[in-house]
């Protein structure tokens, strides 16, 4: 009987022991997901903690374009307007205008982006980012927009109809493994990059 009461009594300690080694460990922090909303015009925008906004260019966009040699922001607390033009980009000679994906007012540039706008092509979701943006009636905005899954097939979709869109041409070229080449810019002529940005961006490039 008494040794029936040391092991369970062992059996206890080991057991409360166990426990308070458990309460001590940290736990594992639960990565957060940053949801990113699409515009059909190959520009993105995300949730900031505060409620804020951040706004670039997709990779599909930065892809096309090919090397990023400038960006045009608008001036600090202008109003910039969904589906209408936010912005410039530079490739070269060529400037595009950019679609802003929400209405708001700029409360602040990336001036890393402005003093390297090569961070665009190497961080487009990141680094690379362009405006943060103050929103206005962002929930109902959003419901233009594009995210998740819907948004990845949405993209592969695009990538499949600029195929087609130079099926007839021996511009566009894929890489081993099926990846499309950057540059597109560069080995387009005038009028194809013309109908490309028209189709594709959802404007009119402007002449320089």
């Amino acid at each position: 009987m008494s040794l029936l009461f040391a092991v369970l009594t062992l059996a206890i300690f080991i057991v409360f022991g166990w426990l308070s080694r458990g309460r001590g460990k940290k736990v594992a922090a639960t990565p957060v997901l940053v949801r990113r909303y699409i515009h059909p015009g190959h520009t993105w925008v995300r949730e900031t903690e505060d409620g804020d906004v951040l706004i670039g260019i997709d990779d599909f966009a930065q892809s096309v374009f090919g090397s990023i040699d400038g960006v045009e922001l608008p001036r600090i607390l202008k109003r910039i307007n969904q589906g209408t033009i936010g912005w410039n980009v530079r490739h070269g000679q060529r400037t595009i205008p950019m679609l802003s994906p929400v209405s708001g007012r700029v409360i602040e540039k990336n001036e890393m982006v402005l003093k390297d706008p090569s961070l665009v092509n190497a961080s487009p979701y990141a680094d690379g980012w362009l405006l943060r943006v103050r929103p206005r009636r962002l929930p109902a905005q959003l419901t233009n927009l594009l995210s998740g899954k819907p948004a990845q097939q949405w993209l592969d979709g695009v990538r499949a109809e600029l195929g087609r869109f130079f099926s007839g041409t021996p511009v566009l070229m894929y890489q081993d493994g099926g990846v499309m080449m950057t540059d597109l810019a560069d080995r387009c002529s005038e009028e194809e990059w013309k109908r490309l940005v028209k189709e594709f961006f959802l404007v009119d490039p402007r002449p320089r």
